[in-house]
């Protein structure tokens, strides 16, 4: 009898289904390894948010006035690396300030995302770091003034 050369049809689908299983999960690997790294340059660019309102406080003596979402506080530009932007591909940044009671002032960061993975990873990222609170699909950072008043 002779062998026929080649392989059977259910070889070859047991094969196209562990290369599908094995396809997708290196894509949801991926897409959680993505909004890491996305989380991550968030938490980064609020630090530089942060350091540039300090340093407005330390001129002014308050932070700068409200932007609307997704513009740079005009006032804030000067403490901002060159090219900064308040609008990015995944997120959107708002300044948030107010004068709170008994004169103290209050500040914040909003981050807008229309990714719930996204705003999951976020949350968890930057649990380590400042004040925050979720509501939706924003988190907002709470800017601690100098004197240590919120």
């Amino acid at each position: 009898m002779r062998r026929r050369e080649g392989f059977t049809i259910i070889e070859l689908l047991i094969v196209m289904i562990v290369i599908g299983v094995l396809a997708a999960i290196g894509v949801l690997r991926y897409i959680d390894v993505r909004n890491h790294a996305v989380a991550s340059g968030i938490v980064s660019e609020l630090n530089v948010i942060r350091l540039a309102a300090y340093n407005y406080w330390a001129d002014n003596e308050s932070f700068p006035p409200d932007a609307p979402a997704g513009v740079n506080p005009p006032s804030l530009d000067p403490y901002l690396r060159s090219g900064f932007s308040f609008t990015r591909l995944h997120h959107t940044f708002d300044w948030e300030q107010s004068a709170g009671g008994g004169g103290a002032m209050q500040a914040g960061v909003i981050v807008t995302t229309n990714s719930p993975a996204l705003m999951s990873v976020l949350a968890r990222r930057a649990s380590g770091g400042l004040p925050y609170f979720v509501l939706g699909n924003t988190l907002t950072f709470v800017i601690v003034g100098p004197d240590g008043n919120m």
